[in-house]
């Protein structure tokens, strides 16, 4: 693995040549060469550095994970413990206060669009160069290379938009996301006059950008690393074809072109050639500290590099495990968080079946493998100091309730250095399973849902009476209510809530917050203001 973190290690020079997209520099290369990358090996340094931007910096520096925080923490399924903080925005989130700039959504912001310039920078070297800036090298080097990295620039740089557009734009059923321009758009990087007075445009324009940019990853990608054809770094953690489709279907399903998403989530499910798979327990997808994956995980983040100390630490706000946590964090391991914040709500671990209206534990709970491994329960604060603190509420004394903890983060021998899934298979047929029922193919959709079931059932749990005809549903008894709370055990605390409740058109329901109403579908005003700074160099 040295090798990748050399490569990360290398590219950390080239983005020191930029500074915040607020400024002018931001868009200018400093001293430029004339040649910036001599030859194809040099150019991956050109595809490593969004992934770098995206995942791997100290907390806030980065978007991908701290915008799984930013989008949860905002919806029903999220609780924040009273009188708990950190230096973060735990309460602007929390109470939906998007007209605030919050130093994390501004930092998700600067991170994403350092990202895009990078990207553009290097789109730019290629495409001036007639898509050929390296006429001497080997057709097999440029066949599987060169055009290789380019369909990772045009992923990297849909999948920084698509984030720009859950933070800071309207969702599709809002008139203005047709009617006003909310965040600019930045096709090139070598005209600084235009980086400079930035192009605002409408969220639909974006999309279509988006759109154009996996289509060309799409194109571009192959579908899976082949040793000897390949630069060694691209072995791991690093976007395929399958993962542009699986990205492709997440866009098509948020704009309501659902078959258009089912295209390209049928590649995925049933045409991988059996890359992905729902054949391991759910902790699979969550405890690789190496060079491994869990079967279902499609891309994944990559931490596991003993050198790398850049972990994934904006998702400790909520998940129970500490970050340097070892083995998992449980048993002869534990090691809880000292400064997580947001636990799953009650209202919505009962609307799920894990809890009933008592607050007590359900057998279609202990049944639930996800529940057992990547979820965690305690009990309410006793007023006992020597209760203990793996069983009851310690650190929360004025928590008497018990809570749901998410504990998907930090699951590896190595906590800092485990990767985190960023799609997964799961995921994929969940979304398939809702636009197969709402389309009226009921047998399609119970087929999805019991797909989803049936990895997760504990049919050897201690003590509990429970058959198949309680886990597993057919085209008769399949309800919406069912998948929409399946997706909610599958994917709590992985940035997926918002973007599914504005994919589905389903309103922003409160959860636990007092005195809160729900919000309608389009969820008007449930996005992010921009950096004022970067409104001061709009044109229009």
């Amino acid at each position: 693995m040295k090798r990748l973190l050399n490569i990360f290690a290398i590219t950390i020079f080239f983005s020191l040549l930029f500074h915040s997209c607020e400024h002018e520099d931001f868009f200018e290369l400093r001293n430029p060469p004339e040649f910036p990358w001599l030859n194809i090996p040099e150019f991956e340094r050109a595809a490593v550095s969004p992934y770098h931007i995206s995942f791997m910096s100290d907390w806030g520096g980065h978007f991908a994970i701290a915008d799984r925080v930013i989008f949860d923490s905002k919806t029903d399924i999220i609780y924040h413990i009273p009188e708990s903080s950190a230096n973060y925005p735990v309460l602007e989130q929390y109470n939906r206060q998007t007209f605030v700039n919050t130093h994390r959504s501004q930092a998700s912001f600067s991170a994403g669009y350092r990202s895009i310039g990078l990207i553009n920078a290097a789109l730019d070297f290629y495409y001036e160069n007639d898509e050929d800036p390296y006429p001497n090298a080997s057709a097999s080097d440029k066949e599987h290379n060169l055009k290789r990295i380019i369909g990772e620039l045009h992923f990297m740089r849909a999948f920084a938009y698509f984030h720009h557009t859950l933070r800071h734009c309207p969702s599709p059923g809002d008139p203005l996301f047709l009617s006003q321009e909310f965040i600019p758009i930045r096709r090139a990087f070598t005209d600084a006059d235009a980086a400079m007075n930035a192009e605002f445009v409408t969220t639909d324009v974006i999309y279509d950008f988006i759109v154009e940019d996996l289509e060309r990853a799409i194109e571009l990608l192959p579908e899976r690393y082949v040793a000897g054809l390949h630069h060694a770094s691209y072995q791991h953690g690093r976007a395929n074809r399958f993962t542009a489709h699986a990205f492709m279907a997440r866009v098509y399903f948020r704009l309501g072109k659902w078959d258009n998403a089912l295209q390209h989530l049928n590649i995925v499910i049933d045409q991988n050639g059996g890359m992905f798979a729902l054949n391991q327990d759910p902790i699979e997808a969550f405890n690789r500290s190496d060079a491994s994956r869990g079967n279902e995980v499609i891309w994944y983040a990559l931490y596991y590099d003993p050198e790398n100390t850049r972990g994934p630490y904006d998702a400790t706000l909520f998940t129970f495990n500490d970050y340097r946590a070892t083995n998992g964090g449980r048993g002869d391991f534990f090691r809880r968080s000292s400064w997580h914040t947001y636990s799953m709500s009650n209202t919505v671990a009962i609307q799920i079946g894990w809890m009933d209206e008592e607050l007590n534990e359900t057998d279609a709970a202990k049944f639930d493998k996800r529940y057992q491994q990547i979820y965690y329960r305690l009990e309410g604060n006793r007023g006992n100091i020597a209760d203990d603190p793996q069983v009851y509420e310690q650190q929360y004394t004025n928590v008497k309730e018990p809570r749901i903890w998410g504990d998907k983060y930090f699951k590896g021998p190595d906590g800092q250095n485990t990767n985190v899934p960023v799609i997964r298979l799961a995921e994929m047929v969940l979304t398939r399973a809702i636009i197969r029922y709402e389309q009226g193919n009921l047998q399609g959709a119970a087929d999805d849902l019991n797909l989803v079931r049936r990895r997760a059932w504990d049919h050897n749990a201690a003590g509990i009476d429970y058959d198949d005809s309680d886990a597993f549903v057919t085209a008769g008894n399949i309800t919406a209510d069912m998948i929409h709370n399946e997706r909610i055990k599958e994917l709590a605390f992985e940035g997926d809530r918002l973007y599914y409740l504005q994919a589905m058109q389903l309103p922003l329901m409160p959860g636990d917050r007092d005195n809160t109403p729900a919000i309608d579908y389009p969820h008007e005003n449930m996005y992010w203001v921009i950096p004022q700074i970067e409104l001061d160099f709009r044109i229009n």
